[in-house]
């Protein structure tokens, strides 16, 4: 199998988010309860792995922070979207959209302030018009 060439960084320091094949996050729920996330870094792989005791509702929205600055990953003005910078595997720098809702698999790789990648089973439910000031 071939190993994934993106890595991911935090939009707001920068700091590299990837070990391995997963993107590393902090989470946390609207009642408090945290953790630490692996996220495949595969776009379009929703696979996630999580302690055991940190349980997710369907359609329950969760915050993810970066877990070097603790910086809020949320896609202003979309609270439903978090954003995260990646390097693909030509070097080249892009930013990736995707859902904080636990359930919607909904991933976007923006380039030149257009989608330029949709994954994911839910991605025509974001118009993509509103997030053009995502910050």
């Amino acid at each position: 199998m071939a190993e994934n060439r993106n890595t991911y960084y935090c939009p707001a320091c920068s700091a590299s988010l990837s070990i391995g094949n997963n993107v590393v996050l902090t989470v946390k729920k609207e009642n408090g309860e945290g953790g630490i996330i692996f996220l495949d870094s595969k776009l379009g792989d929703y696979t996630k792995v999580k302690h055991s005791s940190l349980l997710f509702e369907e359609g329950e929205r969760v915050f993810l922070h970066c877990p070097v600055c603790r910086k809020d990953l949320l896609c202003i003005p979309d609270y439903n979207l978090a954003r995260l910078m990646m390097k693909d595997e030509n070097e080249e720098y892009l930013t990736v959209l995707f859902s904080v809702i636990y359930g919607k698999e909904i991933t976007l790789v923006i380039k030149d302030k257009m989608v330029h990648k949709k994954y994911g089973k839910h991605h025509d439910e974001i118009n993509f018009e509103n997030l053009s000031f995502c910050k």
